[in-house]
């Protein structure tokens, strides 16, 4: 006899309930419980990532209701958009509740994607959001430095580089500047370093754009490179001066002197013109003075004044013209009749150089001529000269001067008074 559900009289009835409640039993109330089963259902889809960017690999994974069946269960899988590839179909072995499955994702623009699960006519699904992969962003570990520094880059993507890597390529806006002509980020990597290298000796300050570009994106960094500190030049106020005057020196730098100055050490070729040992030029600051005291020491000379910094020396040439100390000049007369001459004595405060000294003689006024010039003699320590005086109607005033040639300076002043 074949024992049946007392409840619904079908084994089949049994089977769809999957279970008979063992109270009564299928049959007769002495009969054995009957084996309870029950079908798989697919319970879901779900992936490893809910978000990627570029290329990517996920892994999804089908979940059922119950253990598979026999021969296992055959569950159709299907992608909205081809950018995210999966299999036809993954089966879920025999016995098991899940299996997993693999995603192919390719670069592309930003989207939304549907995996869908198909399994015993019902459907589950998934939802996955695709960004392009492309650039985020370049950096700079500096934004300035010093011409002659090396600054380390980075570009940035927005996700890990694909297999092969992400060649990114890059510019820049200056020859003050030098950089790769691209960098490469390794597969994986989201971000890669490069070098940057600026040249040691610009003429100026300088400023660079540096420009990364990937995938249609490009990103920009400014670079500002300040002229390497250096000894740009030393300059005199004057380039001739009469010896025992004083001149104005001034050291000059590339670029403003660091924290605590730059000592710039000074150097003068001749005893006639003296310089301190060095001049330090203040902090944030690119230039300083210093005084060079002169000697009036015969002969007249060229002294070179050299100024020396981290390694590199400028110099400047500065004449120290020596000239003579006259003591007095005194002439037969200080109040000449016109017509008349009148010789005079000049005398030196020191005898006069090998060579002598020559010497220019002027008058204000023509009431009393004087020689051009006149030279004293080497060793000598005086000198003569004429005035001849002309005719006046009246009393008449005169300067003589005697004059240094070399400097121009005015050596001696002398005034007399012509008498008609």
């Amino acid at each position: 006899m074949v024992p049946v559900c007392p409840r619904y009289r079908t084994i089949q009835a049994c089977v769809v309930l999957a279970a008979c409640v063992a109270v009564a039993g299928c049959g007769s109330s002495t009969s054995p419980t009957a084996a309870t089963t029950v079908a798989a259902a697919l319970a879901g889809v779900t992936l490893s990532a809910s978000s990627v960017v570029g290329v990517a690999t996920l892994t999804g994974t089908i979940t059922l209701t119950a253990p598979a069946p026999t021969g296992g269960a055959s569950v159709t899988l299907a992608s909205s958009n081809a950018v995210a590839t999966v299999p036809a179909s993954v089966i879920v072995a025999e016995g098991a509740t899940s299996q997993t499955f693999t995603i192919t994702i390719v670069n592309s623009p930003p989207a939304t994607i549907t995996i869908t699960a198909t399994y015993s006519s019902l459907n589950q699904t998934a939802t996955l959001t695709i960004g392009k992969l492309t650039l985020l962003n370049i950096s700079l570990s500096a934004s300035s430095v010093v011409a002659g520094s090396t600054v380390a880059g980075t570009v940035t993507l927005t996700g890990p580089a694909p297999p092969g890597g992400a060649s990114v390529s890059l510019a820049s806006s200056s020859a003050s500047t030098a950089v790769p002509a691209s960098v490469t980020i390794p597969e994986g990597s989201t971000s890669q370093t490069f070098a940057i290298t600026t040249i040691s000796s610009p003429p100026t300050a300088a400023s660079a754009t540096i420009t990364a570009s990937y995938a249609g994106a490009s990103w920009a960094a400014t670079l500002t490179i300040a002229a390497k500190l250096a000894l740009q030049n030393v300059s005199l106020a004057l380039g001739s001066v009469p010896g025992g005057l004083p001149v104005v020196g001034t050291v000059t730098l590339t670029a403003a002197a660091p924290p605590g100055g730059a000592a710039v050490s000074l150097a003068s070729s001749s005893p006639t013109a003296a310089v301190p040992g060095s001049v330090t030029v203040a902090e944030g600051t690119t230039s300083q003075t210093f005084t060079i005291t002169t000697v009036d020491s015969p002969p007249t000379t060229t002294a070179t004044i050299t100024a020396t910094f981290a390694g590199a020396s400028q110099t400047a040439a500065l004449t120290i013209a020596a000239y003579p100390n006259i003591s007095s000049v005194g002439c037969s007369s200080v109040t000449p009749t016109g017509g008349s001459s009148v010789p005079c004595t000049g005398t030196l405060a020191d005898p006069a150089p090998a060579g002598g000294w020559p010497l220019v003689l002027t008058s204000d006024n023509s009431a009393a001529a004087v020689p051009a010039s006149v030279t004293v003699p080497a060793s000598s320590s005086t000198f003569q000269f004429t005035v001849v005086t002309t005719s006046v109607l009246a009393a008449t005033t005169v300067t003589i001067q005697v004059v240094d040639p070399q400097s121009g300076i005015v050596l001696f002043t002398k005034v007399l008074s012509v008498n008609p």
